[in-house]
């Protein structure tokens, strides 16, 4: 199930996650795809990837049953590819009953699957927050 353009893909994300959906989550990527985890939600910072880390990487936002904002600010489409630029916030619940808020700059990389529909093939939540820099500690394996 994929969006019908890579501009889409971040809102039919917040979509799912505000119906709490993990498969209609899971669904919107790829199933080679890799995401990095975001710290507030996963406990660490790593990268996940392929369809059952993806599954779980889904599950734990959907699981702060949140209400997701999301701006697509720029798109560029080559072939198969497209490379978006987000903003959003997420607004949920933690396991400890207390209000949690997560907000970045993120970049993405989507894919033309057969049927003509993007979803996402890398996921950087944080890869276009100015904090994230050269000089910030290896989030990556």
């Amino acid at each position: 199930m994929g969006a019908p353009s890579p501009e889409l893909c971040n809102l039919w994300l917040a979509r799912a996650f505000n119906s709490h959906n993990v498969a209609a989550a899971a669904a919107m990527y790829h199933s080679d795809a890799s995401i990095v985890q975001v710290d507030d939600v996963h406990g660490g910072t790593r990268i996940a990837r392929g369809a059952d880390a993806i599954r779980e990487t889904m599950a734990a936002y959907v699981g702060l049953r949140p209400h997701m904002d999301v701006v697509t600010h720029h798109t560029t489409i080559a072939g198969d590819f497209a490379m978006t630029r987000s903003q959003w916030l997420i607004k949920g619940v933690g396991q400890d009953g207390k209000p949690v808020q997560v907000h970045h700059h993120g970049m993405e990389v989507h894919r033309k699957l057969p049927d003509g529909t993007w979803v996402f093939f890398i996921d950087h939540p944080f890869g276009a927050d100015a904090s994230w820099s050269v000089d910030a500690p290896d989030h990556t394996e």
